[in-house]
């Protein structure tokens, strides 16, 4: 071989080498967030409604959302029917057009023909890929209706829930594992739980934010929970109208470390939070079906790894983040 030969051999294996590297490299990581804002609104003697907005981001490394997900959960119980039990209790983007708004939408005017709840959310999402958390929350009024231009042509809802829940997803979001060309979902989960028939009713939500490979695996996990508490008293409710936050927001005040501490499985015991985190670490390079295997008919965790870290009853944090998984 000449010595130009060479020269061209050994600079064609270079170019390979450098193309082969930066393929194997992939997609740039990104940061997972999930946050939610949780209130009990319009309370009256017998109803009251508990809304839940919850926000998924992927947030590059210059801060700006590469992907979004919202969701809202409101549940609306009712004394008079049921002891309060709401029988439907699927999110606003689960029931898709049995929400139904779109009629209503269409009178605004704003949107022609209308748009339904999960297609404005849709057109939120949309517009807030490529922004950073300022600019996301310039994008809604101090009356909480959007009040960007291109926000408006397609959401005319009231936005300031989905605006504080990004914002605050995006300040929280974590380096986790999650790649920019993973699927981003969001994931929750309502269910009725009484602590008392007759002095508490209680909506326990569960969230789930996961990023999902080609392969079909967990790249990125973070979960939450929220309970609406409702106090009642002679048949009438009681709690206050007011915020409310999660139990990892809730950190050393949701107290559950001395009751963990006593079951002896992990040495000093473990907050909600801490048991939480565990989970989420766990669940990271799992698929669906690899999630539902690990829990046992009791509800409790039965892989070992999991078990070391995460005493709780798992069933449904387990369930729904498989589900976000899948959907």
């Amino acid at each position: 071989m000449t010595k130009m030969k060479k020269i061209l051999a050994v600079g064609l294996a270079s170019v390979l080498a450098i193309s082969f590297a930066a393929c194997s490299k992939g997609a740039a990581p990104v940061k997972t967030g999930l946050a939610v804002v949780s209130e009990i609104q319009d309370v009256k003697d017998t109803t009251l409604t508990i809304d839940s907005v919850a926000a998924a981001v992927l947030v590059d490394a210059d801060g700006k959302i590469v992907d979004v997900k919202i969701d809202e959960a409101q549940t609306k119980p009712d004394l008079a029917v049921n002891a309060g039990d709401v029988e439907d209790l699927r999110t606003k983007l689960e029931k898709k057009e049995d929400y139904g708004m779109k009629a209503t939408s269409a009178q605004i005017g704003n949107i022609e023909g209308g748009a339904e709840w999960y297609e404005q959310a849709a057109a939120f999402e949309a517009w807030a890929k490529g922004k950073t958390a300022d600019e996301v929350k310039a994008g809604v009024g101090e009356d909480g209706y959007p009040v960007d231009a291109d926000l408006k042509a397609g959401c005319t809802i009231h936005a300031s829930g989905f605006a504080t829940a990004v914002a605050n997803a995006m300040a929280s979001a974590q380096d986790l594992g999650a790649k920019a060309d993973d699927t981003l979902k969001l994931q929750l989960t309502t269910g009725k739980y009484y602590e008392s028939n007759e002095t508490n009713l209680q909506y326990d939500t569960d969230y789930a934010a996961v990023t999902v490979g080609a392969d079909g695996k967990i790249t990125s996990c973070l979960i939450d929970a929220s309970q609406a508490k409702c106090t009642i008293a002679d048949g009438k409710f009681t709690v206050k109208d007011g915020a409310f936050i999660t139990k990892k927001e809730l950190k050393e005040d949701y107290n559950m470390k001395a009751v963990s501490a006593q079951m002896g499985v992990i040495e000093g015991g473990a907050e909600w939070y801490e048991q939480a985190a565990s989970f989420e670490k766990w669940a990271v390079g799992k698929t669906a079906d690899e999630i539902k295997a690990a829990i046992g008919e009791d509800g409790k965790a039965s892989d070992a790894d999991l078990k070391a870290g995460c005493t709780i009853t798992v069933s449904g944090i387990a369930n729904n983040v498989a589900k976000a998984a899948t959907v």
